[in-house]
């Protein structure tokens, strides 16, 4: 068993600037930080070994909206939850695997290149262990969970680092994502700040090749980075999704949702019996009470149908977590069209 690490505000710094920032350089940080840049490596890679954060590559939302971004509620046996879990944090297509407290044990979030009825019937299917699912398929993502931060930084620190990574929307261009997109993707799954010249090396390609490919695909809008931590080892110890109900055009302010309640994770709306999905990172259980009246009160109209509370992480955007919640382990998004070889 790893040695129990409890991280300081120094490193809850250094991971609010890699939020900001997920590909800056360490000289570049190093001024914001008040830190050398020897520093900064030495205690980022001191995180990532412990499992204790992680830079993640996620699809971006021109991307899950082709490929019918879900969720995914399992039942399954008694006793087999973890085997299960285990299995299914292997595919590619599934990004998320939440042990949670409700009517069904598990709930994945699934991109699913082949299709959505093709992951159902030939992928969930296949498991004996499985007894049912209910699918909830995503329609828009009012608030994205890569805009949620810890919060460790200042206003002064906060404004010199969105100088280093300005807010651009996607470009109009060529949204193909080809096979050697694919393979750089797969090393950025595992080391996401891996410079070009190195990316080159692994690929054998120029490192403006390497370059070009990587912008391109950020600037595109084909994925994202974002900064991970272990939720409950970094001071967040409960967390919880709530299903409810509400008049759309209420959610066309939601994108701000999380600077009004820094606790919002992501907000979602989806096709079903209730059409909006919240997640929610607490530092406390008790907190959730709280954190629902605001949502009530920021969101006129709204009625929260049901609470999860997640128990256990099995898989996070990617990274596999183990029973003591750290991240041991990343299985590469899979962007390319189900068949491509």
């Amino acid at each position: 068993m790893q040695e129990s690490t409890t991280p300081n505000e120094f490193d809850l710094s250094l991971v609010n600037a890699l939020q900001m920032a997920p590909r800056a350089s360490w000289a570049e940080l190093s001024p914001i930080l008040e830190a050398d840049p020897t520093t900064l490596a030495r205690r980022w890679r001191r995180l990532e070994e412990e499992g204790l954060a992680r830079i993640a590559v996620f699809p971006r939302q021109r991307v899950m909206a082709r490929r019918n971004l879900s969720y995914v509620e399992l039942s399954c046996r008694n006793g087999t939850v973890e085997r299960v879990a285990a299995a299914l944090a292997q595919d590619r297509d599934t990004l998320s695997i939440q042990f949670v407290a409700g009517s069904h044990q598990l709930m994945l979030t699934v991109v699913p290149g082949a299709g959505l009825a093709d992951y159902l019937l030939n992928w969930v299917g296949g498991f004996p262990d499985v007894v049912s699912y209910r699918v909830h398929v995503v329609t828009e993502v009012p608030r994205e969970a890569y805009l949620w931060q810890v919060r460790a930084l200042s206003p002064h620190q906060r404004r010199r680092l969105r100088a280093l990574s300005p807010v651009r929307g996607p470009r109009p261009g060529d949204e193909r994502v080809t096979p050697l997109d694919q393979r750089i993707i797969d090393l950025l799954c595992v080391d996401a700040r891996l410079g070009y010249q190195h990316i080159a090396e692994r690929l054998d390609i120029a490192p403006t090749t390497a370059a070009r490919r990587v912008n391109r695909l950020l600037r595109q809008a084909l994925v994202g980075l974002r900064c991970d931590i272990s939720r409950a080892r970094m001071g967040w110890h409960a967390a919880a999704t709530l299903w409810g109900t509400v008049d759309p055009r209420v959610l066309e302010g939601a994108s701000d949702l999380g600077e009004r309640i820094p606790e919002v994770r992501l907000c979602t709306t989806i096709a079903g019996p209730e059409n909006t999905l919240f997640i929610l990172w607490l530092r406390n259980a008790p907190d959730l009470t709280r954190v629902e009246r605001q949502l009530l009160e920021e969101l006129p109209g709204l009625r929260i149908a049901d609470r999860r509370m997640t128990l256990r992480t099995f898989k996070f955007m990617g990274g596999v977590m183990d029973a003591e919640q750290r991240f041991t382990r990343s299985v590469p998004v899979q962007l390319l069209p189900a068949g491509t070889p």
